[in-house]
């Protein structure tokens, strides 16, 4: 029985582990921190390895699309900095307005879509469309959560995005699809989100942050990850969308990605503006491994 458990569960006992090592032995995210850009590279390969544009109808996926573009940009940024301004305020605000107003992790959201069972093409999809959207809307997003007074850095955004989306296409276009099996390629990319994790957990002060400030923020984080999916089962209702589908939505919606997060928070002093973006991925990529392990 126990062991069936641990099997069913894999996925969730391995990022409480790579969370809990990056808390109990963070001195090895000084020589993984140089690595988080091909890591996450590599999350793109694996996203975009073995896709063919000719077999994907894009007119069937255009509504779908924009739907998920506005939810993922407007709907789960506003709702979730006005949960925020309930409990926190000043950096804790700041750092989930950020962690918001960011592209979906392509890479996360597909692999977890794929092992949940739910519709690969159009987590794809919708993925790559808001990684492209991304040089417009985060800027916009987030200077209308947070208010005109903070510079954010387009230019460090659009470079960011450039080198990981390219990066990830001259990849899957160069290695050959029969050169790595698909089992390869999909344990690659879970090690490179459990080796996400622990470089993000390991490089937070905790201590300089309260003790209170760090479960408000836990929770909220919890609290939004399920507010992504009442959205996402009132758009199921709404617009009679089939369960892969509205798995995808909820995925590509929810799951937003760390390093281009982490770029933008970085130059802030306050510890809990880093704090809070990682601490929602860490509990964004734990309820992925749950609805995976559970549903898939």
């Amino acid at each position: 029985m126990i062991n069936g458990l641990i099997d069913r569960y894999r996925n969730v006992l391995l990022v409480v582990c790579a969370a809990g090592v990056g808390i109990a032995v963070p001195a090895f995210e000084v020589y993984l921190e140089p690595l988080v850009t091909p890591f996450v590279i590599f999350l793109v390969f694996s996203s975009l390895r073995g896709l063919r544009p000719s077999a994907v109808d894009l007119s069937s996926y255009a509504f779908l699309l924009g739907l998920s573009l506005v939810l993922s940009y407007v709907v789960f940024p506003i709702g979730g900095v006005a949960l925020a301004e309930f409990v926190l305020d000043g950096g804790g605000v700041l750092g989930f307005a950020i962690a918001l107003s960011v592209p979906t992790t392509a890479g996360s959201a597909i692999i977890w879509t794929r092992l949940a069972g739910g519709d690969v093409q159009l987590a794809t999809v919708v993925s790559i469309g808001s990684l492209l959207a991304a040089p417009l809307a985060t800027p916009l997003v987030l200077t209308g959560l947070v208010g005109a007074e903070l510079g954010v850095p387009i230019r460090s955004i659009l470079v960011d995005l450039a080198v990981i989306v390219g990066g990830g296409t001259i990849l899957a276009v160069v290695v050959p699809s029969g050169t790595i099996s698909h089992q390869t390629v999909d344990r690659g990319a879970t090690l490179a989100i459990l080796l996400l994790i622990y470089t993000s957990v390991a490089g937070v002060e905790t201590a300089t942050i309260a003790r209170g400030h760090l479960l408000a923020v836990v929770g909220l984080s919890v609290v939004l990850v399920g507010f992504g999916l009442v959205i996402s089962r009132l758009c199921m209702r709404a617009f009679r969308l089939s369960r892969e589908r509205t798995i995808a939505l909820f995925f590509t919606g929810t799951l937003k990605n760390l390093g281009i997060a982490l770029l933008i928070a970085l130059p802030f002093a306050d510890p809990l503006v880093v704090f809070s973006v990682i601490a929602y991925y860490v509990v964004q990529q734990l309820s992925g491994a749950i609805l995976a392990d559970a549903i898939g």
